[in-house]
């Protein structure tokens, strides 16, 4: 159980030293020690798919806000995708006026409750901190997603719930939208607030693709998912789930539906493989299967020595999503060092913190399977970082005649992943690049080479973060607008 008693006490006796105080001078706000909520034992939450980490107290995120330098220039507001006004709510929050925060928070973002949970804050506004500067460390800036969820769960919890926008007189204009992740989402809500008919399809069963498929109930519980998606109904957005666009309807026929536009949101859900020998074993999977099968509770063979390979967010979930399907040791597979994982480093200490293995400058070369076909042993290849790529990171060098063996009898392939063909398939001009990401007409465009066919999110611009979803869906929304009103 998560317990953050004591330190709701030390933050409520730093709130009393705090109102003592003539002014909050610059020395005094890096007295201030950074605020973390409760958090379950290591090895104990690894077996559950319950949220591992709690909420900030209200006496924690009062003192986490007052740390806030409110700096005249806000590098962090400058790195947040969608420039959340962060002193500005933090001032509200350190001050009690949490209502007034979580409406600041409310203007800019439609899904506060998951950003402030899976957005990878030390790559953006934390990093970019004035405090974590001063203290010469990044982790001891403001805990931006921290404040933020508290905002959040205490709307939820004390302030009746989120409201829905209020939606404009009708322009008569329907919009099809395809695909019910963050874009898909935020697409839908602020077309629906400019008055359009909205009509979301959606291929699975329940709504939130990546969100509720891709990310794991320990790191974004569904309940909070639903939280925010609550608003769909009473904004009078029609939802179609169990439908494929290019599979059961194509985009010509929403045309002749009656639809004068299409948005794309579908992401890029399918999963690479690496083409290495042997993978078509069994229990051999695509980190998009072993995870949305793990979310969603249904049956997979999954046993106790897993082997994960890549280094990305979603091989980071990967590992910790075997331990809760019952693995006794997890080996994570990468072809460079720590130092180059693009993982978020919170993520890639959780995953130590478990006690997952990093297999670093390792990449398989086979998969050999026993005598029933599955999978017994990764045979990895041995590298060493070369020279830098066009991206800046050392090239990882084959070394030659050099490998090892591994035992194993589980494997996750987390390399990546792609649109799939369906809608490209079945939709006359409509033009990819290589990954499958839809073309736009202009590079600050979300018109793709179809007319009023426009896109955004994964599809447009490939698996990147919810936040960039979620702001590209709402460019979208706004250019669509302009195409259909003139």
């Amino acid at each position: 159980m998560l317990d953050n008693t004591a330190a709701d006490q030390a933050a409520k006796a730093e709130l009393d030293r705090i109102a003592a105080l003539p002014t909050l001078t610059l020395k005094d706000k890096m007295s201030l020690p950074p605020q973390r909520g409760a958090e379950l034992p290591h090895r104990e939450y690894r077996t559950t798919m319950d949220e591992s980490t709690g909420t900030l107290t209200l006496a924690q995120a009062r003192v986490e806000a007052s740390r806030c330098m409110n700096c005249k220039k806000p590098f962090c507001t400058a790195a947040c995708p969608i420039g959340m006004p962060i002193p500005q709510y933090l001032e509200l929050l350190a001050g009690g006026n949490v209502e007034g925060a979580v409406k600041m928070i409310r203007s800019q973002s439609l899904l506060p409750a998951i950003c402030s949970r899976v957005c990878p804050h030390e790559k953006q506004c934390q990093s970019n901190c004035a405090m974590g500067k001063c203290l010469k460390d990044p982790k001891k800036g403001i805990h931006m997603g921290e404040t933020e969820r508290f905002c959040i769960d205490y709307e939820r919890e004390h302030m009746g719930g989120k409201t829905a926008p209020e939606v404009a007189a009708s322009t008569g204009k329907k919009i099809a939208v395809i695909g019910s992740g963050p874009a898909g989402f935020s697409a839908a809500v602020d077309l629906r607030t400019l008055g359009h008919d909205v009509t979301i399809f959606e291929s699975y069963d329940l709504l939130g693709g990546v969100l509720r498929y891709g990310i794991p109930q320990f790191r974004l519980p569904k309940d909070i998912l639903d939280y925010e998606y609550s608003i769909l109904p009473k904004m009078g957005i029609e939802v179609k789930t169990g439908v494929t666009v290019g599979k059961d309807i194509t985009v010509e026929e929403l045309f002749k539906q009656g639809f004068d536009a299409v948005f794309m949101g579908n992401g890029a859900g399918q999963a690479l493989k690496t083409g290495t020998r042997g993978e078509d074993a069994k229990c051999v999977y695509t980190a998009e299967e072993y995870l949305k099968k793990g979310n969603r509770g249904q049956a997979i063979e999954s046993g106790k020595n897993v082997v994960v390979v890549g280094g990305g967010n979603v091989a980071m979930d990967a590992c910790r999503m075997a331990f809760r399907l019952g693995a006794e040791s997890v080996h994570c597979v990468y072809r460079r060092t720590l130092n180059e994982m693009p993982a978020c480093k919170a993520e890639l200490r959780e995953i130590l913190n478990e006690g997952v293995l990093i297999k670093e400058l390792r990449n398989p070369a086979e998969f050999v399977a026993d005598e029933n076909g599955r999978v017994c042993k990764a045979i990895l290849d041995k590298f060493q970082l070369g020279e830098p790529d066009e991206n800046g990171r050392p090239r990882p060098v084959k070394i030659e005649g050099e490998s090892e063996e591994i035992k194993c009898d589980t494997v996750v392939l987390a390399i990546g992943s792609r649109v799939s063909d369906e809608i490209k398939n079945t939709t006359a001009g409509l033009e990819t690049n290589r990954n499958g990401t839809y073309i736009v007409k202009a590079e600050d465009s979300c018109e793709t080479t179809v007319k009023n066919v426009f896109t955004a999110g994964d599809a447009k611009h490939g698996p990147l973060t919810v936040v960039m979803a979620m702001k590209t869906g709402r460019d979208a929304a706004v250019e669509i607008h302009k195409a259909l009103m003139g």
